[in-house]
This record gives C-alpha cells, sequence and structure tokens, in this order.
C-alpha cells in the first residue's frame, strides 16, 4: 500500500510546481464563479417576470449571497429556488477540480504510444496505481484550488456552510463520486485495447461531464433524460455529493441518494476490474 501512497504524494507535489497554472486555476475559479452568479441571477429574474432595466447583470461584489433572502420573490424553477442553486453553483465550482480526472485513468493514451509497457513491467497493480495517482492530483485541487475558493465565499456571506451532519454525508458521497469518475473513466478507455484507437473514446468524457450534473442540476433536464441519468452511475459523480451540500437532495432523500451512488461506485470498480483484467489479452504494442 505504501508505494502506491507514493504515487499519490508525489503527484499532489509535482502539481505544486507549476505555480503559474495554480494561479491561473484560482483566477478562472474566482471569474466562473462570477459569471455563474450574473447568469443564475438573470435566468431566476426572466423566468419570474422580472423587468431587468436598470440592472446590472453583472454581480454585485459586496451583496451577492445570500441569495435565500435577496430576490425572494425570484420563484423557482424545477422546484429549486435561486439561493438553492447558487449554492449548487458555487459548490460544484468548489468540488469540480476534485471531480476531474488526470493521468492517471488515460491508459488509453498508453497503450496507443505503446508507454503502456514499462508500467506493466512494474511490481505493481496499474489499476490500483492509476487510482492514487490520480487521487493525489484530485486533492490537490480540492485543497489548492478549491480550498482558497471555499473560505473565501465563506467568509464573504456568499456561502453557508450546512450542519456537521449533512458535511460528513457530502464528504462521504464527494470520495464515492471521486471512485465513480475513476472507475468509468478507465473503463472507456479499456476499450482501446480492442479497438486499438481512442477515437470517439475520448469522447464519452463529455457525455459523463452531461449526465453528471455539471452544468445544471438532473432537475433542470428533460423527464426523459434526467430518467437515464439517474439510471445511470454519472449522476453519482457530481449531482449527488454536491445535491447533498445545496439541499437539492433533501434529508429524505439522502439515504436512498447515497445507497444508489454506494451501488455504482462498487459496480463501476467491480466492472472496471473485470475488464481490466481481461483486456490485457488484447493488448497490440503499436509503437513505444
Amino acid at each position: 500500500m505504501m508505494k502506491y501512497l507514493a504515487y499519490m504524494r508525489t503527484e499532489f507535489l509535482k502539481n505544486l510546481q507549476y505555480r503559474a497554472n495554480y494561479w491561473g486555476s484560482i483566477a478562472n475559479g474566482i471569474i466562473a464563479i462570477l459569471i455563474q452568479q450574473a447568469l443564475w441571477r438573470a435566468v431566476y429574474r426572466a423566468s419570474s417576470g422580472f423587468s431587468a432595466a436598470g440592472q446590472a447583470l453583472t454581480p454585485d461584489l459586496g451583496n451577492i449571497v445570500p441569495a435565500t433572502a435577496q430576490m425572494a420573490g425570484a420563484g423557482e424553477i424545477a422546484g429549486i429556488g435561486l439561493g438553492t442553486m447558487l449554492t449548487y453553483a458555487m459548490m460544484g465550482r468548489v468540488v469540480s477540480g476534485f471531480l476531474t480526472i488526470g493521468q492517471g485513468a488515460n491508459c488509453g493514451r498508453k497503450v496507443r504510444t505503446g508507454a503502456i509497457v514499462h508500467d506493466l513491467v512494474k511490481p505493481l497493480d496499474i489499476h490500483i496505481q492509476g487510482f492514487f495517482q490520480n487521487l493525489g492530483g484530485a486533492l490537490f485541487r480540492l485543497v489548492g484550488v478549491g480550498g482558497p475558493l471555499f473560505a473565501a465565499m465563506v467568509l464573504l456571506g456568499w456561502l453557508q456552510v450546512p450542519p456537521l451532519k449533512t458535511v460528513a454525508l457530502f464528504a462521504i458521497s464527494l470520495f464515492a463520486g471521486q471512485v465513480t469518475l475513476f472507475a468509468t473513466v478507465f473503463l472507456c478507455n479499456l476499450l482501446s485495447f480492442y479497438t486499438k484507437t481512442g477515437v470517439g473514446i475520448d469522447h464519452i468524457y463529455s457525455a459523463v461531464l452531461l449526465l453528471s450534473g455539471v452544468f445544471v442540476p438532473v432537475e433542470f433536464f428533460p423527464q426523459w433524460l434526467k430518467a437515464i441519468s439517474l439510471c445511470l452511475p454519472f449522476a453519482s459523480v457530481h449531482y449527488v455529493p454536491v445535491g447533498i451540500w445545496s439541499g437539492i437532495i433533501g434529508p429524505g432523500q439522502v439515504l436512498e441518494s447515497l445507497s444508489v451512488q454506494g451501488f455504482w461506485t462498487v459496480g463501476m470498480v467491480w466492472m472496471s476490474r473485470f475488464l481490466w483484467e481481461r483486456a490485457l489479452g488484447h493488448l497490440t504494442i503499436q509503437g513505444g
């Protein structure tokens, strides 16, 4: 286990070396939050028939949140109020780096280049190594980028911290979401062992992003698409943890949502392991 933890530590420390990229990520997060604030305020104002005349669409930095009191008459969209939607969007930005896949799951690229042979000769399980390597980078993005954004929004009163029980359930769900995401992407990359090319496979990740609720909660989807999303593992990646924090998933629905998420987490890990053990028999080295 220590050798896998070493990969996680190395990946975490490696991200510290790219300072320009780090500060760029912080700046990108701030800009994204301000844009989301302006966007959702405009959407809710328009949906309620409010006139936007004379009102700036750019957020007032000193009076953005709490939106639960501000613009209380903005109504709801798909049963979600403005304050809840802003919380969902802002927490989604905080954890977006953690729920992003790095190089650890991208074994498909190594298959296409032939570099995977260097991993196969090591006394390590590539599947487990990739998970810990990816987890190291994800933890850096959560602590190093998401942490400062979260602290700033709490101090400014833009984001409210829920009860400790909710925070604990959110943390459990967030980790399960990372595991599910890694297993899903790793599983998709294993298809390159059979297809010998990654053309088209990389685009599967776009579908994962859409159906996971990264852009909007699944309540905003058409009913048929919402049903598909909830029946697949993708909603377990982003929607469930952020939905628990924001309150979109109510107290009475949390245990059910966590149970479904746990099912998909275990299921996707099992499927990725199952296919990994059989994909090696189809490996053809095309480069080196």
